[in-house]
């Protein structure tokens, strides 16, 4: 059992990276046999990597299909980048009335480190730790988790996620607007900023999509 866990885990990591990378590309099927060879292991350890993988929302199983890597729609990208607006608007604006000055100590501290990671490919870490901290002195833990959640279903599409840095220099002077908003405590300001960043991620995700079926 220890061997088949750790064997399930190493075929996890491995098909995650290659999600990740895009050498495994959206919509790819991923055949049960092929890995078997791949990995030189039975199916049983790849059937359940490949559950693991559905559960973390980078792979679909259907019955007498197979399994295949989530490729989301231009309507699931816009259904989930309207989510995120709500949400995520939401919490800057109630962070702006509970800001410390060791809130904003660290809202400059996280987009001097998203500033210096953008043309490196930690530049999806760093965002995303901006964005919490602005987030966190809301102090609200539920409605946060669900926003990096929602960001997280983009996240994993990564063969269109991993493009956003090409606009790095439009998305930092948006990074930069929204901290002077929290900076001037305008929870206004900060509210339509973090709203207007989000949907035009959407819809550069969306006009990716679009430009990489047409190729």
């Amino acid at each position: 059992m220890l061997k088949a866990q750790t064997t399930q885990d190493l075929v996890v990591e491995a098909l995650r990276a290659d999600i990740a990378q895009g050498r495994i590309p959206p919509g790819a099927a991923l055949r049960q046999e092929d890995l078997a060879a791949r990995f030189a292991v039975s199916r049983i350890p790849i059937r359940e990597a490949l559950r693991r993988l559905e559960s973390e929302g980078l792979v679909r199983v259907f019955p007498n299909r197979g399994a295949f890597v989530v490729e989301l729609s231009p309507a699931e990208i816009q259904e989930i980048t309207d989510l995120r607006a709500m949400v995520e608007a939401d919490l800057a604006c109630r962070a702006v009335p509970r800001l410390t000055e060791a809130a904003l100590a660290r809202i400059a501290t996280s987009l001097e480190v998203a500033e210096r990671a953008a043309a490196t490919l930690d530049w999806s870490a760093t965002d995303r730790a901006f964005h919490a901290s602005l987030y966190a002195p809301a102090e609200r833990p539920r409605q946060l988790a669900l926003a990096m959640g929602l960001r997280g279903e983009v996240e994993r599409y990564a063969a269109l996620y991993r493009h956003l840095p090409e606009g790095r220099e439009s998305w930092l002077r948006d990074h930069r607007a929204i901290a002077a908003a929290f900076a001037r405590r305008d929870a206004v300001a900060a509210r339509d900023l973090v709203a207007a960043h989000v949907a035009a991620a959407g819809a550069f995700l969306i006009a990716a999509h679009a430009a990489g079926h047409r190729g």
